[in-house]
């Protein structure tokens, strides 16, 4: 099978119970999954009993600040910290997939490392159960960005 590749972007990453779409923010998003491996247990005929494998997953990205904004990514997140919000997160719409499930929402950090630089965040939340891949609800063209205008050529 010949190597697939896709870029990140463009895509989309909506978060809420009503969804609000937070995409031109995003510089960096991901869905990672943890392992938690048990200990393995050797009994008394000398066989080993794998540990207990149990995983979950959490919603990480980079935004740029947008702090001042009251339908900001920032503002949601404080607003909202510690509920639980769905979540849609598209890395390539060409590709036709996303990710979705549920969130608990924490906090994004505020400030920067650096006068005079833009202001960015990195946050994870937290997944609730598991996520799930299924067919995007947003499609795109190939000259075509989430807010609908066309790529500059």
């Amino acid at each position: 099978m010949p190597a697939i590749v896709h870029k990140l972007g463009p895509g989309t990453l909506t978060i809420g119970t009503v969804p609000t779409d937070f995409t031109c923010q995003v510089t960096a998003a991901r869905v990672e999954w943890a392992v938690d491996e048990g200990d393995d247990v050797v009994v008394l005929c000398g066989e080993t009993v794998p540990g207990a494998r149990t995983y979950s997953a959490s919603l990480t990205a980079t935004i740029l600040s947008d702090l001042g904004a009251v339908a900001g990514i920032v503002e949601f997140s404080w607003t909202n910290k510690g509920t639980q919000q769905a979540f849609e997160f598209t890395p390539n719409a060409s590709a036709g997939k996303s990710v979705t499930g549920t969130v608990i929402v924490d906090p994004i950090s505020v400030g920067g490392d650096e006068s005079g630089q833009n202001m960015t965040s990195d946050f994870e939340f937290a997944c609730v159960g598991e996520p799930v891949i299924g067919p995007a609800s947003v499609t795109l063209a190939a000259d075509e960005t989430p807010t609908g205008k066309t790529k500059a050529a």
